[in-house]
């Protein structure tokens, strides 16, 4: 692993390829990212339906695989299902590239194999002016869980 991990990870999940038996009648997202656009870097909180929940920062910094954790599951698959229900409001997403400052990205990896994203000013999500407002919310509830959970005690 390099000594800042954040490129390496955030590409795996990008990459991330849905393995199942039978898919779903229609698309959902499997994974899914939203990307915050900060001053000094960006912030990446990626989900897996596999439990895989993770919050990167492009310093080299961050909390993974948290998602196996009791709070951190509820808004996880919440997460999973906003993105899910908002996939007709996405685009292609081909470049993979990171937001600018005050810009949020929310991408959803689906199990026919699209990777999709919609872009927007963090202020147009908060004031609920985007459709993917649910799903900023949600990111953030994860967030939330993620910096409230307790140390892991080691023996």
């Amino acid at each position: 692993m390099p000594a800042n991990p954040y490129p390496v990870l955030r590409q795996r999940i990008l990459n991330a390829k849905v393995r199942m038996e039978k898919p779903p009648p229609k698309p959902i997202a499997f994974a899914g990212m939203m990307e915050m656009g900060v001053e000094n870097g960006v912030a990446s909180l990626a989900v897996i339906a596999d439990g895989t929940t993770s919050l990167y920062y492009s310093n080299g910094g961050g909390i993974i695989g948290a998602g196996q954790r009791e709070p951190v599951k509820k808004p996880s698959t919440l997460f999973l299902g906003m993105l899910s229900r908002h996939l007709g409001d996405m685009g292609p997403d081909p470049t993979g590239v990171t937001p600018g400052d005050g810009i949020i990205h929310l991408r959803a990896m689906t199990t026919d194999g699209r990777r999709l994203l919609a872009a927007a000013p963090e202020e147009d999500l908060k004031a609920k002016r985007h459709p993917l407002w649910e799903a900023f919310y949600a990111g953030h509830a994860v967030i939330t869980a993620l910096r409230t959970l307790p140390p892991i005690k080691t023996a």
